[in-house]
C-alpha cells in the first residue's frame, strides 16, 4: 500500500495504450486481415508471416519508434519479402486499406478511466508518459477527451530506466512522490522501479503486446490492481 502523500499529493505518471484505452487488439485485427490477404495471394504460412512481421517491425521501431505507421511499413516489407514481385502492385492498395483501418481505428477508453482520472486530478498531479509516434499518440489523446487531466505529456522513443530518470529531471519531479501506472512490466513497471520512483502500479491487460511481457521485479514498491478504478483507493 502506497503511504498517503501530503502537501500536494503524488506525481502520478500514466501509460496510455492498453492502460487508458484499448490499442493492441487493433493490431491483432490488422494482422488477421493481413493473413487473409496473404492467403489469397497463395501464402498460407501464418507462423512464417508472423515472424516476418515481427522482424521488420522491430527493425523499423529501432529507426523511428513504436506506433501504427511502423506496423504498416512492416506489412509492406513483408509483401516485398515473401510474395512474388508480379503481385506487388495489386497487393499494395490492399495493405494500405488495412493500414488505413488501423490508423483510424477509434481507441475505446477502458472502464472507469475518465471518472477515475477526474477524481485523482483533484488530489494529485497527473502526467502522461507513453511510447509511440508523437503525432499518432497526441491524436489519440485529443480524441479521448482526457488531455485536460495531464499537466505534462512525454512521448519517448523507449521507456527504459534512463528515460524515467530524464523525466524526473526535466519535469522536476521528486522520485519519492512519483508513481508510474501502466500495463507493461517491461516498459512501465520494472524500469520505473529501477529508476528510483516511489512505486509502480501494474494494471494487467489481456491484450498486452507480447514483447512487453516480462517478470515483475520482486520489490515491495511494485503494486498490482485488477482494474483502473481501484487507483482511487490507492491514491
Amino acid at each position: 500500500m502506497v503511504p498517503e502523500a501530503r502537501n500536494g499529493g503524488f506525481n502520478l505518471v500514466f501509460d496510455a495504450d492498453d492502460t487508458l484505452w484499448d490499442s493492441n487488439v487493433h493490431f491483432h485485427e490488422a494482422q488477421a486481415a493481413f493473413l487473409e490477404l496473404m492467403r489469397s495471394a497463395g501464402v498460407d504460412d501464418h507462423a512464417g508471416i508472423h515472424a516476418a512481421i515481427r522482424t521488420h517491425e522491430l527493425s523499423i521501431i529501432a529507426e523511428i519508434g513504436y506506433g501504427r505507421r511502423p506496423y504498416l511499413m512492416a506489412l509492406h516489407r513483408v509483401v516485398e519479402q515473401i510474395v512474388e514481385p508480379a503481385r506487388h502492385p495489386a497487393l499494395r492498395p490492399a495493405v494500405d486499406e488495412i493500414g488505413h483501418a488501423l490508423l483510424n481505428r477509434h481507441c475505446e477508453l477502458l472502464p472507469g478511466v475518465q471518472a477515475t482520472l477526474a477524481e485523482l486530478a483533484a488530489r494529485h498531479r497527473l502526467l502522461l508518459f507513453t511510447k509511440g509516434q508523437p503525432e499518432e499518440q497526441m491524436g489519440k489523446l485529443r480524441r479521448s477527451g482526457l488531455s485536460g487531466f495531464f499537466a505534462r505529456i512525454g512521448i519517448p522513443l523507449e521507456k527504459d530506466p534512463a528515460a524515467y530518470r530524464r523525466l524526473l529531471a526535466q519535469a522536476e519531479l521528486d522520485p519519492a512522490r512519483t508513481v508510474m501506472i501502466g500495463n507493461s512490466p517491461r516498459s512501465d513497471i520494472n524500469p520505473a522501479i529501477r529508476a528510483g520512483l516511489r512505486a509502480a502500479v501494474y494494471i494487467p491487460h489481456p491484450q498486452t503486446w507480447e514483447l512487453e511481457h516480462e517478470e515483475l521485479l520482486a520489490d515491495a514498491r511494485v503494486l498490482v490492481v485488477s482494474s483502473f478504478p481501484e487507483l482511487r483507493q490507492l491514491f
